[in-house]
């Protein structure tokens, strides 16, 4: 099976204006999919850096019958526009983008949201947005680097960064090389480039040449290091069920980030808290394990209680490490 060419199948786009003062209101197509069963239970999916909503894929397809499953990609990534510089790039205005999404265009009040990686800051973000009036019922947060002093940048991410190698750095790459990299260094097990979904990845990143614009996407590390301490202190405070669901072999936010991220801000939320780790995944879970993760999401949703315990009483299964009710 062609991953993108299944990915692109009713879908649409919208138009975004940018609400980032330097882009001037300048508009951009976005990519966005409905999946799963139309009327069932929302759940809106948030991607990461530097990939796209196509990391839902396998997801997808596990909850297909559960729910009604809602993407989009963010401007610089994916399928949608990725305008060259001076266009500036910013989790606040992808997380308004992803506020009018939920609230506009598809129109939820009923929903529950997934985020990963680069997702996770954008989602946090757009909770402190959504709380007072529309907030989702269950928050799912997966691997991400959400504590930066406790994660490791990649010899690449840092290049890319770097405003002295950035542009030099992404020159030098290929849609191709920069999907081999990920296959064989944050996926389990690990993947060559005839993997399905690492030749999905090298298609996106060459659509409307995505190579070219990392120098200036990877920048929100900055936005990152400035502010996420906040983000988690006001995530902390807002009364929302929320379960830390982390692949276990991440090195690049390993899992020091999720015990600290769960221990100083997650554990005594205002709702029901909950931290699984996936002994058989890196840093995209949801592509590594996507049944462990699907069951974590429809268990949650049930709302049942559950024992710390291992999911399924497999040796390789999801453990539910900790938990705390509201």
């Amino acid at each position: 099976m062609d991953i993108l060419d299944d990915w692109r199948q009713g879908a649409t786009t919208l138009t975004w204006a940018s609400t980032t003062a330097a882009n001037d209101g300048r508009s951009v197509e976005v990519f966005v999919r409905r999946g799963g069963t139309p009327g069932a239970p929302a759940l809106v999916c948030v991607h990461g850096f530097p990939t796209s909503s196509i990391d839902f894929h396998a997801l997808t397809s596990e909850l297909a019958t559960d729910f009604e499953i809602l993407t989009l990609d963010f401007p610089g990534y994916g399928l949608s526009d990725k305008p060259a510089a001076p266009y500036v790039y910013s989790l606040y205005d992808d997380a308004r983008l992803l506020v009018h999404a939920i609230t506009e265009h598809w129109g939820l009040t009923d929903y529950r949201m997934v985020t990963h990686d680069r997702g996770s800051s954008i989602g946090m973000i757009a909770l402190g947005m959504l709380a007072p009036t529309r907030p989702p019922k269950d928050v799912f947060l997966t691997n991400a680097n959400v504590y930066l002093p406790l994660a490791n940048l990649t010899a690449f991410q840092t290049a890319l960064l770097d405003d002295t190698t950035g542009r030099a750095t992404a020159a030098a790459t290929t849609p191709e090389l920069l999907a081999a990299g990920l296959g064989a260094t944050t996926f389990m097990p690990r993947r060559d480039p005839t993997d399905p979904e690492i030749a999905a990845l090298a298609k996106t990143f060459a659509c409307n040449d995505g190579i070219s614009v990392l120098p200036d996407t990877v920048r929100y590390l900055r936005e990152r290091a400035a502010d996420e301490t906040g983000w988690l202190e006001a995530l902390r405070g807002i009364d929302v069920d929320i379960s830390l669901v982390w692949g276990l072999h991440d090195g690049v936010a390993p899992l020091r980030v999720a015990n600290h991220v769960w221990q100083a801000y997650l554990r005594d939320m205002p709702g029901r808290s909950r931290y699984w780790v996936i002994p058989g995944a890196d840093h995209y879970v949801q592509c590594d394990a996507p049944a462990d993760l699907a069951t974590i999401i429809r268990v949650t949703a049930s709302g049942e209680e559950i024992a710390l315990q291992t999911l399924g009483n497999r040796p390789d299964g999801a453990v539910l490490v900790d938990q705390k009710d509201g």
